[in-house]
């Protein structure tokens, strides 16, 4: 009987070290008004056109940024309008985690609206 208790105690270790217990965050997408092809409502709003390239390469306006100037270029901005859409063009071949990463610095920098297109 012992030797049976030994290969479930191994079992029982193993699969508790194996085991990842990290909490998965969730983004919310909320598409319920979304329109396809055509403006939301009638006014024209600011937006800031930022692009991801398939090198993890964020460029702002023709300029190659890092995240925390990204921020900082952000704040600036909503400082002098803070109704300002921040507009995501990403490469195909960008990786998920890449571009929900930068939506995470576009939300800690305070922007009200963050768009993929």
């Amino acid at each position: 009987m012992t030797p049976l208790i030994d290969v479930v105690f191994i079992l029982l270790l193993f699969f508790m070290l194996a085991s990842h217990f990290d909490q998965w965050r969730a983004l919310a997408l909320d598409a319920r008004g979304a329109k396809v092809g055509a403006a939301v409502s009638g006014e024209a709003r600011a937006a800031m056109l930022l692009r991801l390239h398939a090198d993890a390469r964020i460029d702002l306006s023709g300029e190659s940024l890092t995240p925390a100037q990204l921020e900082q270029r952000v704040e600036r901005a909503l400082e002098r309008d803070p109704e300002l859409v921040v507009v995501i063009q990403s490469a195909p071949e960008v990786e998920l985690q890449t571009i929900v990463s930068t939506i995470d610095h576009l939300v800690s920098a305070g922007a009200p609206e963050v768009r993929l297109q």
